[in-house]
């Protein structure tokens, strides 16, 4: 496509000048990935895919046609496939030599398949190229590995890049002799805003402004919003500073008030053509026909006889630039209720998927308007979504393909709903393949449902099925039973078959080694995602020494594929980064801290573009509350927990019954913590909740929930114990005993829970006076944990020490001294050793470890060397009460109590008991 002239451009509309097309302003700061590209087209293999990601705006088309340019210059044939007509691409082509084609917004092209079927089919005689472009790969771009016959015999080098927002601002980029223009170093985006302001001054024959914007320097803004914010400049004629960020409405803005002045002349009535052109440019029907329809649906239609008026109107005012057709349609819906619910009745298959594409599209990039009606969108048009011939079944698999199983509410009934759908259908009229991808995909639905046990049966068959046709063959299907299985080891997961799982990921870890060279794209995905459960399946099984060697494999991989599509993959990487909590849960929070704070960035992020990512946000938080909390930072603690509850409380608003278990974690964090830090009253509240929540789930789902209602127990009960409530208190402790003793059934980890309420339980019973009770549950508490120990040392060495320093205090209770002194220096020795590692987390439980030994050593008579460990922990209390008065006045009186009474007895032994 050739660039036109400065004079082509006078007099279209302005926005026109924004279609990379055009070229109107320089091509620059793209230098890195235009040579990166052509070495991709130059490279030896004779078929080669090239899949290109990036938000709108980014700069995917512009860099394509300036690669296009330079390639034939050298002699390559570059074709720029329109849609409808991607397999006559390849036979068109058939007889150059060097051939590179363009596929630009591939996910929404039903064609792709059957072009990469007649790639397959055709005979290459010298260099193929196919460079697609997508906002995001994921689903729909993997499902073309095993549903084209390209792989069929041979492995095409596919690849993947992405385009990030930021540009090159630190080359000579651009030369522009027709201005006299030269671009030059910059460390901001000045440069290249004005190279833009002043080529489009020239083509609407307007004064260059004065450029006033606020953009930081190490601000990502994509290249659409600065041409926008150059243009909004020149059409305000420099009056305003013009932020980037909404750049693209300002210049809508102009468009409108240009619309204006003309659709009166087009037979329009007032306001009639503006939501025309919104339904017409949704619909994606260009032709007569569709136009007019458009027009019947936004109640638009011209006076009499002025129909083609209209239709040629609305035709030339399209937007050519998806971003501000997908801001048009954007705003003009969420102003009108009633025009959204006119262009979502009894949509036409066609229309279904028009629409579909463009509001998965718009979805990814959320335009800003007074209301979100992506959802609305995408809900009404899945639901119109032909599903009752066996043709419909491809269709509606690209279509489930496209949309995005995010957290949030914007897809995922919708794809829920759909999948059902498609399963029915593939179940009736299927091939093996659609069958088993239809089970695989309702497998996952049905967990999230609630329905694991039913998913499992489902899921299991989905993987008979793909192990079927990986036998016939292996290398086609492989990617796609690998799939099925990590969906299955997800299904074990959910019904506690901890085992079983880990058999299928480590199976999916072998296959994805066997995958041959080229398709490193296909067999990462699928081996990322099976380390990163495996990681999970060996915390569930107490496997402490392998969780991280999996999760760190994990992290690697996911990082590598986010760097070619951020959208799809950077969540996995804030996800495999949260999984890191293990090492909290092992004793090693030092080392959890960094991966928690980076998954809250990365998300943080992610939920500033798009509000599904908020759970996500949350539950990040209460990770990295939690590990601040074991580092003894708790007053950072504080401010990130109180964070993700706000949050989560949001959140309930919105989804109350989708979001209680997230919202009770985050009461319940925020809850623990406050009690550790002497605010008892504020526990109190935050607990109870936690516990009515959990309750309600419990009875609802037990084998999911019994575990967390059994957490807030001990929790509550701790805190109730805190405020000198002991009688409810072991109440509430017994309960947690029983459900944990139901749930341990070998598990280490859940051992270690049962550990933690006998011990407490074992407090209890002392808190009311009743010591012979309380002797049981804290020996076993001590055996258990011993045993913990002697095989994972380090995550279980805490527990012990606090349940040593229990029994002690329990055995000097029942006035057995000399017993309580072997565990009570065992757990003093131990809480030394942590707090070496960790002054802030555990300075407070030697304190109280020293307290207790110097009353044993003092009972049997030992008053000398008790003076020493009786100062040694009021001085720590007095450090402690001086930065937490709250929490730690009562504690410190009792040490000095102590250190006065062994005082005493050494001034006067006559008098010692």
């Amino acid at each position: 496509m050739s660039r036109p002239g400065p004079d082509e451009t006078r007099g279209t509309s302005p926005a026109a000048l924004l279609e990379p097309e055009r070229a109107v302003v320089p091509f620059m700061g793209r230098g890195r990935e235009l040579a990166e590209l052509r070495s991709w087209v130059r490279s030896r293999e004779p078929v080669a895919l090239r899949l290109l990601c990036g938000l709108g705006g980014v700069g995917k088309t512009r860099l394509v046609l300036e690669l296009g340019k330079s390639l034939r210059r050298t002699g390559w044939t570059v074709v720029h496939v329109p849609p409808g007509a991607e397999a006559a691409a390849v036979s068109a082509s058939s007889d150059s030599r060097r051939v590179l084609l363009v596929v630009d917004d591939a996910a929404s092209r039903p064609g792709l398949p059957a072009m990469l079927d007649a790639i397959g089919s055709t005979r290459t005689r010298g260099r193929l190229r196919v460079l697609c472009t997508a906002r995001s790969g994921g689903q729909w771009w993997r499902r073309e590995r095993w549903t084209s016959q390209l792989w069929a015999g041979r492995t095409p080098s596919v690849t993947q890049m992405a385009l990030e927002p930021a540009l090159d601002r630190t080359l000579d980029v651009a030369f522009d002799p027709a201005l006299g223009l030269e671009i030059e170093r910059s460390g901001d985006y000045r440069a290249l805003v004005e190279a833009a302001a002043t080529r489009f001054a020239r083509a609407l024959g307007r004064p260059v402004p004065r450029l006033r914007f606020p953009v930081e320097p190490d601000q990502q803004v994509r290249a659409l919003d600065l041409h926008a914010a150059a243009l909004a400049t020149v059409l305000d004629g420099g009056n305003d500073v013009v932020d980037p960020v909404g750049a693209l409405d300002l210049v809508l803005d102009h468009e409108r008030a240009r619309w204006a002045g003309s659709d009166a002349d087009a037979g329009f009535a007032p306001g009639a053509a503006e939501a025309a052109l919104a339904v017409a440019t949704l619909l994606g029907d260009p032709t007569d026909e569709g136009i007019r329809a458009a027009l019947r649906r936004a109640g638009a239609e011209p006076v009499a006889g002025r129909t083609a008026d209209a239709v040629a109107w609305v035709r030339a005012h399209l937007p050519a630039v998806p971003r501000l057709a997908e801001l048009l349609v954007s705003r003009t819906l969420a102003a009108s209720e009633e025009l959204t619910a006119a262009c979502t009745h009894d949509l036409a298959p066609g229309e279904a998927f028009a629409m579909l594409a463009f509001a998965t599209e718009m979805g990814l990039d959320r335009p800003v308007a007074e209301r979100d009606v992506t959802g609305e969108l995408i809900e009404a048009a899945a639901s119109a979504l032909p599903a009752g011939r066996a043709a419909d079944l491809p269709a509606l698999m690209r279509a489930s393909r496209r949309l995005p199983r995010s957290s949030g509410p914007l897809a995922v009934p919708v794809l829920d709903r759909l999948t059902h759908r498609v399963a029915d259908l593939a179940r009736a009229t299927g091939s093996d393949a659609e069958h088993g991808e239809a089970l695989t995909d309702l497998g996952m639905v049905l967990i999230a449902e609630g329905e694991p046990d039913v998913a499992i049966g489902v899921l299991q068959e989905a993987v008979g099925l793909w192990r079927g046709l990986a036998w016939g063959d292996e290398n086609r299907y492989r990617p796609a039973l690998c799939t099925a299985l990590n969906n299955l080891g997800t299904g074990y997961r959910a019904v506690g078959r901890h085992g079983d799982a880990l058999a299928v990921q480590e199976e999916v870890i072998t296959l994805c080694r066997r995958f041959p060279p080229g398709d490193e794209l296909w067999a990462d995905a699928e081996h990322a995602h099976a380390l990163q459960n495996a990681g999970v399946s060996y915390t569930e099984l107490g496997r402490v020494g392998e969780i991280e060697v999996a999760q760190r494999a994990s992290l690697e991989i996911y990082r590598r594929l986010a760097e070619g599509d951020p959208v799809q993959y950077e969540p996995q990487v804030a996800a495999v980064l949260g999984n890191f909590e293990a090492l909290t849960e092992s004793g090693r929070p030092e080392d959890a801290l960094p991966a928690n704070a980076e998954a809250v960035a990365i998300r943080r992020r992610l939920a500033a573009a798009r509000p599904e990512h908020l759970g996500e946000l949350a539950w990040s938080l209460g990770q990295l509350g939690t590990t601040l909390e074991a580092l003894g930072r708790y007053e950072e603690a504080g401010v990130v927990l109180v964070e993700a509850l706000e949050l989560q409380r949001r959140l309930a608003k919105e989804n109350a019954r989708g979001t209680r278990p997230d919202l009770a974690g985050a009461l319940s964090a925020l809850g623990a913590l406050y009690s550790t830090t002497g605010r008892a009253d504020e526990s109190l509240r935050l607990e109870r909740e936690a516990l009515e929540i959990r309750r309600d789930l419990a009875r609802e789902h037990p084998d999911r929930y019994l575990h967390y209602l059994a957490h807030s127990l001990s929790n509550l009960g701790v805190t109730l114990a805190r405020r000198g409530r002991y009688d409810e208190a072991v109440l509430l402790e017994e309960e947690a005993v029983a459900i944990r003793r139901g749930l341990a059934g070998g598990n280490a980890r859940s051992l270690k829970y049962l550990a933690q309420s006998l011990s407490n339980l074992g407090v209890r019973y002392a808190d009311l006076g009743r010591f012979d009770e309380a002797l049981p549950p804290t020996q076993e508490a001590v055996d258990m944990l011993r045993r913990l120990v002697r095989e994972q040392p380090e995550k279980y060495r805490t527990g012990l020490a606090e349940a040593l320093a229990n029994l002690g205090a329990t055995l000097l209770d029942l006035d057995r001294a000399a017993d309580a002194l072997p565990p009570m220096r065992e757990a003093v020795m131990m809480r030394r050793q942590l707090v070496l590692e960790n002054p802030d987390k555990h300075r407070p439980d030697l304190a109280l470890a020293l307290s207790n030994l110097a009353s044993a050593m003092s009972a049997v008579g030992d008053n000398v060397a008790a003076l020493g460990h009786a100062r040694e922990a009021v001085e720590m209390r007095r450090r402690l009460a001086a930065d937490l008065p709250e929490r730690y006045r009562s504690e410190l009186e009792r040490s000095r109590a102590v250190l006065a009474r062994i005082d005493a007895a050494i001034r006067n032994p006559t008098s010692a008991p």
